[in-house]
């Protein structure tokens, strides 16, 4: 069983594995500000997004959050384009099925480096519409919007390590 951890462990120190964290340090610090521009016909969405944002910092890079001046890097974010498109209708032409679309820039500035990299993200995801409840399409276009948000947050982990991997610190 020894034997098979040290083989484990020789593994990862021999093939050059960094956890993702570890490439993030060149593109973030220690510590991150998140500055939301809300987007006034999806607050809610603005709101969940940030969270979520907080939640990887913390989770995936372990960045400690702080206030504006306090933080080695801020990262941006805006909500540039949300849209709605059908994508499947019923035998009478009533639309069975949408595809929420979004689109957020994220705008990562680097106190000590100074260096500002600005990444735009889309995603998609679809939900279905009830036509006997619009409360229930309103909460499933809501939880659409969310999950395109997370993808597109997905997409910015990856992007970070990958710029972290080359900056110099």
């Amino acid at each position: 069983m020894r034997c098979f951890l040290f083989l484990i462990a020789l593994v990862f120190c021999g093939c050059g594995y960094a956890p993702v964290a570890h490439y993030s340090q060149n593109a973030l610090g220690n510590s991150v500000y998140i500055d939301l521009k809300i987007n006034l016909a999806n607050t809610e969405n603005s709101v969940q997004l940030r969270d979520l944002l907080y939640k990887v910092m913390v989770a995936r890079f372990q960045k400690e959050i702080k206030g504006k001046e306090e933080a080695d890097s801020i990262i941006s974010v805006v909500i540039k384009h949300i849209s709605d498109t059908s994508i499947a209708t019923d035998k009478n032409g009533f639309t069975t099925f949408y595809r929420a679309n979004i689109t957020i820039e994220f705008e990562i500035k680097n106190k000590g480096t100074r260096q500002s990299k600005v990444l735009t993200n889309s995603a998609y995801y679809d939900y279905a519409v009830s036509l006997a409840d619009p409360t229930i399409t309103y909460n499933n276009r809501l939880e659409a919007i969310a999950e395109a948000g997370g993808q597109c947050i997905d997409r910015l982990i990856s992007q970070i390590a990958y710029y972290g991997k080359d900056m110099k610190r």
